[in-house]
């Protein structure tokens, strides 16, 4: 062997050693955000990765896929990856993916709709929250199996095609393609459009086209359901769509020789009535006659609301899903003869002190001297909803409903007042439905309990909420985790809460929240430590939507804090809690009865 071959080694074993100690030395000097990053990444990786292998086991097992509950507990892991990570480009679309994967296997043998709704609504937000991932365009696929599978071949289509449209060089692009053709739906190039074998600079000349191409035309809804709450004098109407619709009101004379009484209509387009829905839903309750529903016009469904008594109606519409609310209110509604009736006296003898109202103007239930005769207790999230889960799997739904079951019975034995919860078991109600609860028994005050939830273990605290615009992120991201939506679908509540507001009770709901909020932190903090006040703060919840009687939402602590977790689970904390709020609601009453009696 030659002299120069040896030195030539020499040299580069020489070089690698150097690198290798250039950079270990360099690690320690790395920022700490660049270090968190580095960690964050990996325990991303490794938690979907576990939940990943989680997943493959009970693939492999016929035995294992026969139980509602294995597939519920791979769903959880993939939840948890990503509620912890919901921001990350990388691992939140996969753990969106495969929870929607779980989900339409579990339908497979659980045959549910429910289930393979949850399949859609996760492949959705993926597309929605990830359009860059390169799994939007699987997930816009798997949309469209789902349709064609369960009979709607029209928004499969439309999955498909948005692929075509959106993701013309994806994956799935030449699948996509081909179940069109074998549906008979002929698809036409547009002036321009590129093929997958084209080059990337060229493929951007076409993307100004495609966004206008994307904005100007509208996604055909379709109206799938029409729900309704009623009481002599209060009745709501909940229509349900798959898409936005734009809605427009009229109102038609009666009909003497039709025997047809006055109505009042709804058209909303573009839009189909599902096939199978009723065309007559009878209601016959004093304000209303019955509803209807027909396809008045190609791409216009009509709902007809045939009136009794009704003296107001008033319409909105929520989101995530797409909903219609009506609410038809009775000539005698909001006139209630009330005396004021003072409180009931302590254990002690003596009656509970009174606080005194500070120096300036009063509100307008202070000057009347409102009294409070039902008050309406709502336990957060119930039945399929289980609402946040805490690092031992304390779940939302059981704790609040333990704490609002409390709190009823502590109104009552105080105030002598009528007390009703929106639940008192283990069931589902739509958010529309509790407001309704309210209205229907023309509720003084709305009390919504909950329990808060974080992507991190550290924050703690409790905060109380009123229905406003919502004023910093954090009480952005809790509306978002209690409405079961997006930040981005939040962003669209403004024109809702524009005309809600004109007459929602704002400010009594603003003072309320504040006297619940001082009184509960007080009370919590004389038995236990660790007791941060987060304040009163205010957000569009849709759970407060449409009440029309002060209401407010109370996040009693974090249940994904550990500790916070196991004082939730506690009876004495429970009651703590709702001592706290009850003596807030006190406080509240007392303080509008002395202004009423100066």
């Amino acid at each position: 062997m030659s002299a120069i071959p040896v030195k030539q080694a020499i040299l580069t074993v020489a070089l690698v050693i150097i690198t290798t100690l250039v950079v270990t030395l360099a690690v320690p000097f790395l920022s700490f955000e660049s270090q968190c990053a580095l960690a964050s990444s990996r325990s991303a990786a490794a938690e979907y990765k576990d939940a990943k292998a989680a997943y493959q086991r009970l693939a492999a097992s016929s035995r294992l896929r026969k139980y509602r509950k294995n597939w519920i507990r791979v769903i959880n892991r993939f939840r948890k990856v990503y509620l912890a990570h919901p921001d990350d480009p990388d691992i939140a679309p996969k753990a969106l993916f495969m929870m929607a994967r779980c989900y339409s296997g579990l339908y497979g043998y659980s045959r549910r709709l429910s289930d393979i709704q949850e399949a859609v609504e996760r492949y959705q937000v993926l597309v929605e929250r990830f359009p860059l991932s390169r799994l939007a365009d699987d997930a816009l696929y798997e949309i469209g199996q789902i349709y064609k599978m369960t009979g709607r071949p029209s928004s499969a289509i439309a999955a498909w095609k948005k692929i075509l449209r959106d993701y013309p060089n994806g994956s799935h692009a030449r699948f996509a393609r081909q179940r069109l053709a074998r549906m008979g739906v002929k698809i036409e190039k547009r002036p321009g459009q590129v093929s997958s074998a084209q080059s990337k600079p060229k493929r951007k000349k076409e993307e100004p086209r495609k966004k206008v191409a994307a904005g100007g035309k509208k996604k055909i809804a379709v109206i799938k359901d029409i729900r309704y709450w009623s009481d002599k004098d209060y009745t709501r109407v909940v229509i349900h769509a798959s898409a936005p619709v734009s809605i427009k009101q009229g109102e038609l004379p009666a009909d003497k020789k039709r025997g047809l009484p006055k109505r009042f209509y709804l058209d909303l387009s573009p839009a189909y009535k599902k096939i199978g829905l009723p065309e007559y839903i009878k209601i016959d309750n004093g304000l209303l006659r019955s509803v209807r529903a027909a396809q008045f016009k190609p791409k216009t469904v009509r709902v007809v609301f045939d009136l009794r008594k009704t003296e107001k109606t008033k319409v909105f519409y929520l989101d995530d899903p797409f909903r219609i609310v009506t609410d038809a209110f009775g000539a005698h509604y909001a006139k209630k003869k009330c005396s004021v009736k003072p409180l009931a006296e302590t254990k002690a003898g003596s009656k509970t002190k009174s606080p005194i109202p500070r120096k300036g103007k009063l509100s307008l239930a202070q000057q009347l001297g409102l009294c409070v005769r039902t008050i309406v207790v709502d336990a957060g999230h119930g039945g399929k909803d289980p609402g946040a889960r805490g690092p031992h799997g304390t779940r939302e739904k059981d704790v609040v409903l333990q704490i609002a079951k409390r709190l009823a019975r502590i109104l009552k034995k105080q105030l002598g007042c009528r007390v009703i919860m929106t639940r008192r078991s283990d069931r589902y109600l739509p958010l529309t439905q509790r407001t309704a609860i309210a209205n229907a028994n023309k509720a003084d005050l709305f009390i919504s309990i909950h329990a808060n939830a974080a992507p991190t273990r550290r924050l703690r605290g409790v905060e109380t909420y009123f229905l406003n615009f919502a004023l910093d992120e954090d009480a952005m991201r809790v509306a978002a985790r209690e409405n079961a939506t997006s930040r981005k679908r939040i962003g669209q509540l403004r024109s809702i809460l524009n005309d809600i507001l004109k007459n929602s009770k704002v400010n009594e709901s603003s003072r309320l929240a504040r006297k619940v909020q001082y009184s509960l932190i007080k009370t919590l903090r004389a038995r236990y430590k660790n007791i941060r006040n987060l304040g009163v703060k205010q957000a569009p919840f849709f759970v407060l939507i449409g009440a029309r009687m002060p209401s407010i939402l109370v996040e009693t602590s974090f249940i994904s804090n550990p500790q916070e977790e196991r004082r939730l689970r506690s009876p004495a904390y429970q009651d703590a809690i709702a001592r706290g709020i009850a003596r807030g609601v006190i406080q509240y009453i007392q303080e509008t009865q002395l202004a009423y009696k100066r």
